[in-house]
């Protein structure tokens, strides 16, 4: 398996996470996006050249008054750089393989290195539904109590330190 960024040649039509939307998604705007710099889509293709699943990025910001205080704690009061992860879907049959995971992980290594040039604080994501939710919950993303999108956060830097302590663990 590889992950590559989304380019024309790419056969997006069999793709089925088994949500409408992010499948729709995939199909009709990912490409267009690319093309009109809206955002950034990668792709995760098996050996025989299926996409198996992909995530999109794009950046923004987010007013520290917005944030959790415990995030929010000493920032100055106007827009923070962030890297939303606007899409993360993996094919039905593969879910629960931690491909999921795979992908954040990509997600969150190219959002840091985006913020090297354009400097983001924190990985944003608006969750689908609340399994998505628990999903992005369980890897330190927190909620924002009265967002009305239901968008939680992430500190970059943190991300990254628990990344780097969990391959440590491994080794």
């Amino acid at each position: 398996m590889r992950i590559e960024r989304l380019a024309s040649r790419h056969n997006l039509k069999r793709f089925d996470c088994g949500t409408k939307s992010l499948n729709d998604w995939l199909l009709v705007h990912a490409l267009e996006n690319e093309r009109r710099n809206l955002s950034r889509t990668f792709l995760l293709i098996d050996d025989s050249d299926e996409v198996i699943g992909y995530y999109s990025l794009s950046m923004g910001g987010v007013n520290a008054v917005e944030l959790p205080k415990k995030l929010g704690r000493g920032l100055p009061k106007f827009d923070i750089g962030m890297v939303l992860l606007g899409r993360l879907a993996i094919a039905s049959g593969l879910q629960g393989q931690k491909l999921g995971r795979d992908l954040l992980v990509d997600a969150i290594f190219h959002a840091a290195t985006a913020g090297e040039s354009a400097a983001a604080r924190f990985i944003g994501v608006d969750p689908i539904d609340e399994s998505a939710r628990a999903f992005y919950r369980h890897f330190g993303f927190r909620d924002i109590g009265d967002d009305e999108r239901g968008r939680m956060y992430l500190r970059i830097d943190e991300a990254l330190d628990a990344f780097v302590e969990a391959s440590s663990d491994d080794g």
